[in-house]
């Protein structure tokens, strides 16, 4: 139990900063609602879609790779430079690409009279690039203190520009708020983070290698291919809704869709910062006797965890979009609530997927790991052309959830054949099963809502005590 300890304790340390800073952005996509109509959020929600699948492919998997060679035989001060430097590289050659480009760029994603957008755009992912393995490098280090420093300081500068450019700047200046801000917002933020992590940087220079490189690229291009099928799982839902959908309706659409799908982030954040403990974690374990039974009781207690936030988000979905979205507008889709659950279980499959990803990232399987994720994205992609005309947005919802069970899936038998765990299999489904049995006995049991939400705390409480013991048992696994 004391590696789910140390563990619970590093995703507070490194978790809080990020699952704040995620937070406030979430929680910042339903501020915005107060003051943009869904059809003018749609840029916003499809230009950071797009985000999601240039934050695969430009940092190709160096961060992992950082961490994979640092913990090798190699002095890690020349691992990090020679990442940084492939980093930077790979970041000024985007820069030319997107700025030289930017009109064809522009009609492409549906924004042509909105170049500006490209060109924030553009430069906010090459800020955001060359962060990743400064970042890696003080979880590495054991930097908590600094990690969590600069990620706060940039969350207070995202947050303390966003309101001032929606709210006051256009009282000030009697214009109305412009999306365009968010985007000036975000770079400025990411900026500043980047200035203080300069003096890390610097400090831990060594000497760039081709032959590292090589070596490093060797290891983290499958990644690449992982990541970007991954992203077509995560997010292309959302692009691919402006071409399946009808011209005249498709911005409400992608704007209802974008936010809702945002309620299910309550899981994200939470893996989010359990990604950035266990990694670090994982490769540091992997030489120990006992690492396969502490992966095995890491599985069952992040599973536990993720069934209670689906739970209580699900139960309250209605409550917590109420209070989040102001503008009735959003609340009018009749499929946007139907989104909600489906969406959080399949970040929770997604969750589990990164778990059982040790296999390929500490047996050097990561083609194979790949080849995982691409079978993910071609039923994502197949999915989505053959129902969302049909169904619209829920199609896609119920896609992410079918790619996302057919990784998994797929990446466990693959994981028991290269790296066998002897995971809880019947723990953890019974974990699931309880969660969504009691979500869905809540959908039908008739009861008020004043007299609901007293035993929607029952529900909550049944699961809590189950899973707790289902965990206890699992003790000696």
């Amino acid at each position: 139990m004391s590696i789910v300890k140390k563990l619970a304790g590093d995703t507070a340390i490194y978790g809080i900063p990020s699952i704040v800073g995620r937070s406030i952005n979430f929680l910042l996509i339903f501020f915005f609602t107060k003051y943009f109509t869904p059809a003018f959020l749609a840029p916003h929600v499809e230009f950071y879609a797009y985000a999601g699948f240039f934050f695969v492919v430009l940092p190709h998997g160096m961060e992992t790779a950082f961490f994979n060679f640092a913990r090798s035989k190699e002095k890690y001060q020349d691992v990090f430079t020679t990442a940084m430097t492939s980093l930077f590289l790979v970041a000024v050659v985007f820069l030319a690409l997107m700025l030289s480009n930017k009109s064809s760029i522009g009609s492409f994603v549906g924004h042509p009279k909105h170049l500006s957008y490209v060109v924030w755009f553009a430069l906010i992912m090459a800020v955001d690039v060359l962060k990743s393995v400064p970042y890696a490098l003080l979880r590495y280090l054991n930097k908590a203190k600094k990690f969590a420093s600069v990620k706060s300081t940039g969350i207070l500068i995202n947050v303390g520009l966003n309101v001032f450019f929606v709210v006051y700047y256009p009282a000030m200046t009697g214009t109305d708020p412009d999306i365009e801000f968010i985007f000036i917002t975000n770079l400025v933020a990411s900026a500043v983070e980047l200035l203080l992590l300069s003096n890390d940087i610097f400090k831990n220079l060594g000497t760039a290698s081709l032959e590292l490189w090589k070596k490093m690229f060797t290891y983290s291009w499958p990644l690449i291919i992982l990541g970007f099928a991954g992203m077509i799982n995560e997010t292309f839902d959302r692009l691919a809704l402006r071409k399946l959908l009808p011209a005249e309706t498709v911005d409400y659409e992608i704007g209802v869709y974008g936010t809702f799908y945002k309620l299910s982030m309550l899981m994200t954040l939470f893996i989010q910062a359990f990604r950035y403990a266990a990694e670090p974690l994982f490769f540091s374990q992997a030489d120990k006797g006992d690492a396969k039974s502490s992966y095995v009781q890491i599985m069952n207690w992040f599973v536990f965890a993720c069934g209670g936030i689906f739970l209580v988000t699900s139960l309250f979905k209605k409550e917590i979009a109420e209070l989040l979205i102001s503008k009735p507008e959003f609340h009018q889709h009749p499929d946007a609530l139907f989104i909600v659950p489906i969406l959080l279980m399949a970040n929770m499959l997604l969750g589990i997927f990164f778990n059982l990803s040790i296999w390929y990232k500490l047996n050097n399987k990561t083609i194979l790991g790949a080849a995982v994720s691409l079978v993910g994205a071609v039923v994502t992609i197949v999915l989505l052309l053959v129902y969302v005309p049909i169904y619209g947005f829920k199609a896609a919802a119920v896609t992410t959830l079918l790619a996302y069970f057919i990784m998994t899936v797929l990446s466990y038998f693959l994981g028991q054949k290269y790296y066998p765990v002897n995971y809880n299999v019947n723990v953890v489904l019974s974990l699931i099963v309880i969660s969504v049995v009691l979500y869905i006995a809540s959908e039908y049991d008739g009861f008020t809502s004043s007299t609901g939400y007293f035993v929607n705390s029952i529900y909550i409480a049944i699961y809590g005590f189950v899973g707790y013991r289902l965990m206890i048992s699992t003790r000696k696994s």
